[in-house]
């Protein structure tokens, strides 16, 4: 989570969290408009909807929330407020969450740098396998999809391979819809838990465009479906 904001201070924490608050009620008692979002991260896809403030009972503030992000509220536990009121974008933690009645209760406010709002491109996680295979004259290799974005993806092995950084080649990646080649070029090489994890820019045509974005859209839908089902229905 701390690799997608930055906490950033105005005046001190005390201070930064009353005027925050200040903010809120100022929305809440119709002294300031409401244009109020909650913006929340689960496995790298941005949900985002609008919010409205339903009770503040002093430093703990009630909203009725979109459904889906009541979902990610609960298990995230944090959440992001945005809005033209605020000096930056404001960082909350998740007191409560009621999926079924679309009710965020949050408290502990902060200001806060949005780190993943930096990204050129919208990135998902991958949870099921998808292979991807690394290709060129003097290299060959497989390994899983970890995440994928328009410009580039990252994939791992359990072995570590001998590869050197700016290594050009093809990437195919066994999508869904079919398989899917993108010219691929390896930024960096990182160890996590005894596997190694390629990150790769992807020199992206049209075609290749739309398939990603294609798959991403049908990811994020999945995910926002799965988690909503587990957390209401099972």
């Amino acid at each position: 989570m701390k690799d997608i904001y930055r906490l950033q201070t105005v005046d001190d924490i005390h201070k930064d969290e009353k005027a925050i608050i200040d903010v809120l009620k100022g929305i809440y008692s119709g002294e300031l408009k409401n244009d109020l979002r909650i913006l929340n991260y689960y496995k790298e896809i941005p949900v985002s909807y609008g919010a409205t403030i339903s009770h503040i009972d002093e430093d703990l503030v009630e909203m009725l929330v979109h459904q889906h992000q009541a979902v990610v509220m609960y298990v995230e536990k944090t959440a992001f407020l945005k809005s033209d009121h605020f000096p930056h974008d404001v960082l909350a933690n998740v007191y409560k969450a009621n999926i079924n009645k679309c009710i965020g209760l949050l408290h502990n406010f902060s200001y806060a740098q949005i780190r993943a709002e930096r990204r050129r491109f919208v990135r998902v996680q991958i949870v099921d396998p998808v292979k991807v295979n690394f290709r060129r004259i003097d290299k060959n290799f497989d390994g899983q999809m970890i995440d994928i974005s328009i410009g580039g993806l990252s994939l791992k092995t359990s072995d570590k391979i001998d590869i050197d950084i700016d290594t050009a080649g093809i990437l195919t990646a066994e999508l869904p819809a079919g398989k899917l080649e993108m010219p691929g070029r390896l930024l960096k090489i990182a160890s996590v838990e005894n596997e190694y994890c390629y990150i790769f820019e992807i020199e992206a045509s049209p075609r290749i465009e739309t398939a990603i974005s294609q798959f991403i859209f049908q990811k994020q839908v999945e995910i926002i479906r799965e988690l909503k089902d587990q957390l209401v229905y099972g």
